[in-house]
């Protein structure tokens, strides 16, 4: 079993979780980002901890409510995107993003990152994810543009070398696609959503070739990492009661559909990280007789739970966010919804770092993670300005 410390109030009246990725962890910190009411006004908020933690930082100051920021730490920055009500409200939501040095004491180029301005009930972004590679940024979310008045929505990128490229559609559903979610597996850019042009929403996914229906099954809410050349593909599995979760594994063809770990209890809210050593950290919501607590396991490659783990708390426990640092520390943050009008985030952190290595079947041959670091990257049929190329599917 692996074992936690007691967990850590980071800050009240707060909550995040809808977009997987809103805690970082590098070099011995830990960085969290979340939305918190000031003045009945939702604002987007950063905490840092060293050796203790820092006191919150205020990132927006706006009139309308700011929400769901992603994180990102990079080249010693932490960058932050999120959906933002300040242009139209409900009618015109758009994307921000933010940036500052780790140790600088101000947000200073917060950039407006989607001008479409038409106005529909519901328009526009919603819940980006930010992620880098190959030195560059990329942003993934959901987007009501193209038909806002049928509350239809597709999956947008966009992507920063030096500058930020255009936006680029990623989906082509007839009907709703959100929720994404993406990793790179080598230097191709794998992205992920719930989708209901079937009725019932299933997985769908794009790389180039694109989309792709992943799930038979009444599915949602997926999430995504790359370990060692493999992605594992995590989802709600909602085709029987109580909802359970799911998953696949891509090694070039996609292996056949799992339950991570069947309990008959109602589970809910996945995420996925690699473990850094050749498998994955999946953690989830569980029903608990009426409390929730955060469970999770730790899979090899071949998706065997190896190792699991259990946040004990009182109440109701939703919408982790997991990171493995380089030390091989699991990193958690979860939202407490024991008092759904004030939520509280806790982050907890593992006693002890995963092992440096997971051995093979044959439990012979190390098998050595593979890291995408220095690499050239590629999306295939886009370039990296973010438009498609000619003559790509």
């Amino acid at each position: 079993m692996i074992t936690f410390l007691t967990p850590e109030l980071v800050c009240d009246s707060c909550e995040n979780g809808l977009n997987h990725r809103y805690i970082f962890a590098e070099n011995g910190r830990v960085h969290i980002s979340y939305h918190k009411r000031v003045g009945g006004v939702w604002q987007v908020f950063y905490r840092m901890k060293d050796i203790s933690w820092y006191q919150e930082e205020r990132v927006t100051n706006t009139s309308a409510d700011a929400k769901y920021p992603s994180i990102l730490v990079f080249r010693d920055s932490v960058f932050l995107v999120w959906h933002d009500y300040r242009v139209g409200g409900i009618s015109n939501i758009e994307i921000f993003f933010n940036a500052k040095r780790i140790f600088d004491t101000s947000w200073n180029l917060e950039t407006r990152l989607t001008y479409t301005n038409s106005g529909g009930p519901g328009d526009n972004g919603y819940l980006p994810t930010i992620k880098e590679n190959g030195g560059k940024l990329f942003i993934i979310w959901y987007d009501y543009r193209d038909d806002p008045t049928s509350n239809r929505a597709q999956i947008y990128l966009k992507v920063r070398d030096s500058v930020w490229g255009s936006d680029v559609r990623i989906s082509n559903s007839p009907a709703n696609a959100w929720y994404p979610t993406f990793d790179f597996r080598g230097d191709t850019l794998f992205v992920f959503w719930a989708d209901n042009r079937n009725s019932a929403y299933n997985i769908y996914g794009n790389w180039g070739y694109g989309d792709q229906r992943i799930t038979d099954v009444s599915s949602g809410y997926p999430d995504v990492a790359n370990s060692s050349g493999k992605l594992l593909l995590v989802y709600t599995n909602s085709s029987s009661s109580p909802p359970r979760i799911s998953a696949k594994i891509y090694d070039g063809s996609w292996g056949s559909q799992f339950d991570v770990r069947p309990s008959g209890r109602s589970q809910s809210d996945p995420t996925v990280v690699r473990d850094g050593r050749g498998g994955w950290i999946v953690a989830w919501s569980e029903d608990f007789g009426g409390d929730r607590d955060i469970f999770g396991v730790r899979l090899n490659s071949l998706g065997i739970i190896t190792d699991s783990f259990r946040i004990f708390m009182p109440g109701n426990q939703n919408r982790p966010s997991l990171f493995v640092d380089e030390n091989g520390y699991i990193h958690l943050t979860f939202v407490d919804y024991t008092n759904p009008v004030f939520p509280k985030i806790y982050y907890t952190r593992s006693s002890e770092p995963l092992k440096l290595r997971e051995f093979s079947r044959d439990k012979k041959t190390n098998v050595e993670p593979i890291t995408l670091k220095g690499r050239n990257l590629y999306i295939k049929g886009y370039s990296i300005s973010g438009r498609k190329l000619a003559g790509n599917p």
